[in-house]
């Protein structure tokens, strides 16, 4: 999976929100909400030919628009890259991953026991 760029992720987080059959415009429109980057239509149209190449997006016309679906999952792509920083920093460790993560920040009190149960596989701490 190639890497994107952080214009490209920007975008492809805009598309995994919508789901499929995503036109220019409401790119344009979303970007601007939850980025609040302005760009320009045919900016977004080369970014768009981009992602197509790198095999994220395909699309369909229909009528005078194009439109644009994921072909590669938000899950997919996290895991992916999370792979490759934890090769690439954390010498493949998930306990130097974990230490590193809480180090950063400690789960809130909900997180905690959603953790615990993905750890243990049941609801209550051991």
């Amino acid at each position: 999976m190639l890497e994107l760029t952080n214009a490209e992720e920007s975008i492809m987080n805009c598309i995994w929100e919508q789901g499929k059959d995503v036109s220019v415009a409401d790119l344009l429109e979303s970007l601007e909400q939850k980025y609040q980057k302005k760009y320009a239509r045919t900016t977004i149209s080369v970014f768009m030919s981009f992602l197509r190449d790198k095999g994220y997006v395909s699309y369909h016309k229909k009528s005078h628009a194009y439109l644009y679906h994921p072909l590669v999952s938000r899950d997919s792509y996290r895991a992916q890259r999370l792979k490759e920083l934890m090769e690439r920093c954390f010498d493949d460790s998930l306990c130097e991953l974990e230490r590193c993560l809480f180090t950063v920040r400690q789960p809130a009190e909900e997180e905690k026991s959603e953790i615990i149960t993905m750890i243990t596989g049941t609801d209550t701490p051991r």
